[in-house]
């Protein structure tokens, strides 16, 4: 019996259990709320251990964010497969993908509160890009969809071809994150979010706009 490799898969079992335990706390909660020890006591391990696995809360929180970005594209696995989807031109294909800020906004205002909150702990942490290098990648997972949909829209005829779309996709999505985030907050003057979605529609329709041929 390969005792070392038993305890290598016990080890992997509880850094995943703690990882998505932590996920599941920082939906609920802002990152500079929760604790360590109280990651452990949650998922039932010792803090000591927790530290052993991850050296620090940065690690396990920024692994937790990597996760939650993978179940968000998760929920749209075959939406973007499908015939319907499939069978529309480039641009609609794109502003198709763009709805799904409107998802997250109506159906997901924990994740979006919790973006949030990633970021400024990010900054007040002063946290090494390479350190980011795992939850970026997950972040960067939908940009395939966008430049596939693209691509279409340049052999369909819908897209202009003089664009650089990645970085046009990287200004529209934190453009729209950044408002899902304000929205998913609460209002700051009354009633401001009961347009939430109509903004986001507004700002789409800008960039199908400009990308439009």
């Amino acid at each position: 019996m390969d005792y070392k490799k038993i305890l290598e898969d016990a080890k992997k079992d509880r850094m995943e259990e703690a990882v998505n335990t932590a996920a599941k706390m920082l939906l609920r909660q802002d990152i500079d709320e929760i604790t360590m020890n109280d990651i452990a006591k949650e998922c039932g391990i010792g803090v000591a251990s927790l530290y052993r696995y991850f050296k620090t809360k940065s690690v396990i929180v920024i692994k937790a964010g990597a996760l939650m970005w993978s179940q968000v594209k998760g929920l749209f696995d075959g939406v973007f497969e499908c015939d319907y989807y499939k069978e529309k031109s480039g641009i609609d294909q794109i502003r198709e993908l763009m709805k799904v800020f409107k998802v997250l906004y109506s159906s997901h205002k924990d994740f979006l509160r919790f973006i949030d909150s990633f970021d400024r702990f990010v900054i007040k942490e002063k946290i090494a890009q390479e350190e980011l290098e795992e939850y970026e990648r997950s972040v960067m997972d939908f940009f395939p969809l966008f430049e596939s949909a693209y691509k279409n829209g340049c052999e369909d005829g819908t897209t202009r071809e003089d664009v650089d779309f990645k970085t046009l996709y990287i200004s529209v999505t934190h453009a729209l994150m950044l408002m899902s985030e304000k929205f998913a907050r609460g209002d700051v003057f009354m009633g401001e979010s009961q347009n939430a979605e109509m903004e986001m529609d507004c700002l789409i329709e800008l960039a199908i706009n400009r990308i439009r041929k």
